[in-house]
């Protein structure tokens, strides 16, 4: 236990060092503010709202848990970012525990499963997971999924098994849809146990396949609201994610869709080399019966695989954050390919070992880099448009951090940026035109915002702001329209309803 303690105080000091930044960062304005301050159950922790969590989705996934985790946080220690950034960092390091506890179970030795607990822990991509608020779903279904994993291993087959796992599987389904692959995870680590894959070891699991399988219906249904399948090849997208894992560069925290999938269909072999490669480093485990290290490599596949054929995810074709649990299966694989080297003699040990510390102090070193993006939105954005200067949803989002701190100057490029990649955008008409109405310039804000209620004529804001600017303008008619419009669209827009009350308080002008 001393050591073990001891081990673990060397892996949590590093990961804790690496991440701290995170303390000095506010919200961003990409999901953050729909999880924490404008969330309704993290405003009203009532009966009501905690019914609601547990029977609707929130901006396309089903995760209560998380939901609900934000919300007693706020409650208990005020709403802050920097108390959601806490508890996003002690997630982080408490699954980092736990991949070492499930590393040691799986290899069967201390040491190497502090080193992959480390790779897995600092890898630069685990930084949009451990640093973005609205990653609090993947960091708290991680540590339910490990922790049935390990629930799995330790405790005696039968029914104790089956329902301390079930639990903690249910519990991960509750965070986020993508826990079901868990039962699969199961089927692989009996096969890695010896266990046989029979009839007795189905029906054992036929409640979490059940689970799973419900719980699918669930995400897809959830998902299917907000966009459809996407198109981009299955060998694409895991070539993808097998390059971000093994080379980390390049990574961002939005990989535009069009952009994306035209690079893979540009480079078929790129992209079809790394899946290959995969398939033959499993098969060849497979033949040696080096079963930890083909469990670590059937882990990595079938947790990545939602993320390359069925999950749609609106404007981005991947996303780093997809390879936070999977990580784990790939440092298991490293580390069982590099037992030998443990038993053998000291300078081939000590140049695994160098070579584990080098890894290891090069994902620190990006991974602080990483962190640092997630300080503000404009950190975050600007790290994107250096990708990709042209990405609309970079530019829009970008313009509107700027613009929320009344720098008029700089959100403009950004704004017409985003118009000249989709000149229907009715968010950044709506923007501009605003910007342009506040900055005592209404003859010019008339255009866009006319363009954006029309775009989107359920917008009560867009409909308010255009008259706004109208009766700037001298168009007394046209704003009087426009507030009725937005006050047809929302009766209780209170805004709206005020400056119409206003505007026909003032006597026309003959």
């Amino acid at each position: 236990m001393r050591r073990r303690l001891l081990l673990l105080t060397l892996l949590l000091l590093p990961v804790t060092a690496v991440y701290l930044p995170v303390f000095e960062a506010g919200y961003t304005n990409w999901d953050d503010p729909y999880l924490t301050y404008n969330n309704p159950l993290v405003k009203d922790l009532g009966s009501a709202e905690l019914a609601r969590a547990f029977t609707a989705p929130r901006l396309g996934n089903y995760h209560p848990l998380a939901d609900l985790s934000l919300a007693l946080e706020s409650a208990a220690l005020g709403e802050r970012a920097a108390v959601h950034h806490a508890g996003n960092l002690l997630l982080h390091l408490a699954n980092s525990a736990l991949v070492f506890l499930l590393l040691a179970a799986l290899l069967g030795a201390d040491l190497p499963a502090l080193a992959g607990a480390l790779l897995w822990a600092l890898h630069p991509a685990q930084a949009e997971s451990a640093a973005w608020l609205a990653e609090r779903k993947n960091l708290l279904y991680a540590f339910f999924y490990f922790s049935a994993l390990l629930a799995y291993l330790r405790a005696r087959a039968g029914g104790r098994r089956t329902a301390l796992t079930a639990g903690l599987f249910l519990a991960a389904l509750f965070s986020k849809g993508t826990a079901v692959t868990l039962p699969l995870a199961l089927l692989a680590l009996d096969w890695k146990e010896g266990r046989p894959l029979d009839r007795a070891n189905l029906l054992e699991k036929a409640g979490l396949l059940a689970l799973a399988g419900a719980f699918t219906a669930v995400a897809a249904a959830a998902q299917a609201a907000r966009g459809t399948l996407l198109p981009a090849s299955f060998t694409g997208l895991f070539s993808f994610y097998a390059m971000k894992a093994a080379w980390p560069a390049g990574l961002s925290a939005l990989y535009p869709y069009k952009a994306t999938l035209a690079a893979i269909k540009a480079a078929p072999l790129r992209y079809s080399l790394p899946a290959a490669i995969f398939a033959g480093a499993l098969g060849l485990a497979v033949r040696r019966g080096a079963r930890t290290a083909a469990f670590g490599l059937l882990f990595f596949f079938v947790n990545i695989l939602p993320f390359t054929l069925l999950i749609p995810i609106g404007p981005a074709l991947a996303a780093d954050r997809y390879l936070y649990l999977p990580l784990a299966g790939l440092a298991a694989a490293l580390l069982a390919a590099l037992a030998p080297a443990w038993r053998s003699a000291r300078p081939v040990k000590l140049a695994a070992g160098c070579l584990l510390a080098a890894l290891i102090f090069a994902e620190a070193a990006l991974a602080a880099g990483r962190v640092k993006i997630w300080r503000s939105s404009e950190t975050l954005w600007n790290s994107v448009l250096a990708a990709s200067p042209s990405d609309e949803i970079a530019n829009l989002n970008l313009a509107q951090a700027l613009l929320e701190r009344g720098d008029l100057a700089r959100a403009l490029p950004r704004l017409q940026a985003a118009l000249e990649a989709n000149p229907s955008n009715a968010d950044a008409l709506y923007n501009l035109g605003t910007a342009l109405a506040r900055a005592g310039r209404p003859a010019e804000a008339l255009a866009p915002l006319r363009k954006a209620a029309f775009l989107k004529p359920e917008s009560a804001p867009a409909w308010n702001n255009r008259g706004l600017a109208s009766l700037a303008a001298g168009r007394r008619a046209e704003a009087h329209k426009a507030f009725l419009m937005a006050l047809e669209t929302d009766p209780a827009y209170a805004p709206a309803r005020g400056n119409l009350a206003a505007l026909e308080r003032i006597p026309a002008r003959r």
